[in-house]
């Protein structure tokens, strides 16, 4: 390694993923021929132009590091059933930061784009498919692929600092929080873990009942699927909805001012902690709106843009 190869040093917000080595996968099923030598020029196109997907991990004395890799990141291509996007794919963080994962059953398959949670969040990982699939749709058109080179995407730490926000001076934290979670970061562990999604499908009906539900209740979709997913694990758990804390993300990009692009930052978001109190219906309605204005108070009080500051 060179002094050259270094691109920088990981930051605390980014370095939590690399303590569970945390990647997030987001997929496209194809029908019909997919051409796998034009998704390796696409996917090499895009690398270049973001070299956060070609870079890897490696230890200095100073502490993790991103580094540029030797060798470029692959698309890995299996047999198997297109439901399971994740079959057979290969991850090491000290090897690659990213990976292309194909899953094929005759002429269907399922294309998926892996990208380390210490590189990306959703919306910057989202970003990078959608750049993918354009460079993919150039290559087999025949149409030339030069995508603008962009430098290595800044941290949440830098990104906030120049905007004047910085993590509570104090370092206090609400210590009274329940145990009970539905979702929270998984302990640090060197064992790879491999979860394969389970999706719901809504037809176009259920879909336009559920928007219509939400704009005559004044609660907003994530409020009322929030709200169910806090019903679903209070029945599974038998438990009052009122003893669960509800983590949720939330993107900062268009939150803060200057605003942020999609790639510009690793992880720009922040976190926001629910609890319903006990005069709330349990009822998604009732949750999704209460959530809601806890999110609304979270982000002028600016405890959300500071949550991941503060928690690492």
């Amino acid at each position: 390694m060179t002094t050259a190869a270094i691109q920088r040093a990981l930051t605390p917000t980014e370095k939590i993923y690399a303590d569970v080595e945390m990647y997030v996968g987001y997929t496209v099923r194809t029908v019909g021929r997919l051409d796998t030598a034009a998704l390796r020029t696409a996917y090499a196109a895009v690398c270049r132009a973001h070299p956060q997907l070609a870079a890897r991990l490696e230890a200095d004395a100073g502490g993790l590091v991103f580094v540029a890799s030797g060798a470029p990141p692959e698309v890995q291509v299996c047999e198997g059933d297109p439901d399971h996007p994740l079959t057979g794919v290969e991850l090491d963080e000290y090897r690659m930061l990213s990976a292309v994962n194909v899953v094929r059953d005759g002429t269907d398959a399922s294309v998926t784009l892996l990208t380390h949670h210490s590189i990306a969040d959703a919306h910057h990982s989202i970003e990078l498919l959608s750049a993918l699939w354009a460079c993919y749709a150039d290559v087999v058109r025949g149409a030339p692929v030069d995508l603008p080179r962009r430098p290595y995407p800044r941290s949440l730490e830098d990104l906030l600092a120049e905007r004047g926000i910085h993590r509570t001076a104090s370092g206090d934290e609400d210590a009274s929080a329940p145990l009970r979670t539905v979702t929270e970061l998984p302990a640090s562990s060197r064992v790879p873990i491999v979860r394969h999604v389970v999706q719901h499908r809504l037809t176009k009906g259920q879909t336009a009942a559920l928007a219509e539900l939400g704009h005559r209740e004044q609660v907003t979709l994530n409020g009322l699927l929030s709200g169910a997913v806090l019903l679903v694990e209070a029945e599974v758990r038998d438990l009052p909805v009122s003893e669960l804390l509800f983590r949720y993300t939330v993107n900062l990009r268009g939150r803060l001012t200057p605003p942020i692009g999609p790639t510009e930052g690793t992880n720009v978001v922040g976190g926001g902690l629910f609890r319903a109190a006990d005069d709330v219906e349990p009822s998604a309605v009732a949750l999704g709106r209460a959530l809601g204005e806890r999110l609304r108070a979270g982000l002028a009080d600016g405890s959300i843009q500071r949550s991941l500051l503060d928690m690492v």
